[in-house]
């Protein structure tokens, strides 16, 4: 279930591929917004493979931190933990459901038409993630001291809100020189541009990788099918009786009531 955020990188390439052999979108280093959800994705195919893409991996996301949630709520009950390391554990399943949930903000309401909704979603998706991701640093780190896995979990979590930070700094940055007229992306403000652009692809790609520091804890653990069962068999069987008189050969299972076997 660690696939969640590895098909959302992958998304990115495949909606970038496709903008740029239609001509959307220049051969360059671009944001991750101008190449599959700010011009390009307003355009079809762009916009169709791009929502679709994101809803599935949102979905495979939010599969995955409820499924680490279930994980860690059983280990924080075998060790008695406190009620407020247990508080954080819902916590961190709320944040990274409002991620989860960014991500299809992301996808769904493009920058040309709904501007503020796409940037809501987007900061959704990248600070609550990395919000998300130091929850979970900090659980292991409490719990399993300095394992191969918490020391992971820690650099990543480091190298995401680094990233972040210079990606939101360098942004503005260029941003209002652009508008002030002191250069473009191909000339002068190119450097900024450039780290921009880079720290960007280089948070999205921390957290890509985070989820997958889950994998030990999810090779230990079994999920179960969720099974149906029936609060009356006799009626069950009494609306679907015309199935079973219809195949050849079959004959209806008998049912008790009242204590007498009878028939349905």
């Amino acid at each position: 279930m660690a696939t969640g955020r590895v098909e959302i990188d992958g998304r990115v390439g495949t909606e970038y591929g496709i903008s740029v052999y239609h001509g959307h979108v220049e051969p360059d280093f671009p944001y991750i917004s101008a190449c599959i959800s700010s011009y390009t994705a307003v355009q079809a195919p762009e916009r169709c493979v791009f929502a679709q893409l994101v809803n599935l991996g949102a979905f495979l996301l939010g599969a995955n931190i409820y499924i680490r949630y279930l994980q860690m709520a059983e280990v924080l009950g075998l060790l008695n933990a406190s009620s407020g390391v247990r508080r954080a554990n819902r916590v961190s399943l709320i944040l990274g459901w409002l991620s989860a949930f960014g991500l299809t903000m992301v996808a769904n309401f493009q920058t040309v038409e709904m501007k503020a909704v796409h940037y809501t979603g987007a900061g959704l998706a990248f600070l609550l993630g990395m919000v998300y991701c130091w929850q979970q640093t900090y659980l292991s780190v409490r719990y399993s001291r300095w394992s191969l896995v918490a020391v992971c979990q820690l650099i990543h979590s480091i190298f995401l809100s680094i990233c972040l930070i210079i990606f939101v700094i360098s942004k503005t940055v260029f941003k209002v020189k652009e508008a002030q007229g002191h250069g473009t992306k191909l000339d002068t403000l190119r450097g900024v541009y450039l780290t921009s652009t880079v720290s960007e692809w280089l948070t999205a790609a921390s957290i890509v990788t985070f989820v997958l520091t889950f994998y030990r804890d999810f090779s230990r653990v079994e999920l179960k099918s969720p099974k149906v069962r029936f609060n009356d068999r006799d009626v069950v069987l009494q609306d679907y009786r015309f199935g079973a008189l219809s195949s050849p050969g079959s004959a209806l299972p008998e049912a008790r009531q009242n204590g007498h076997t009878r028939h349905v």
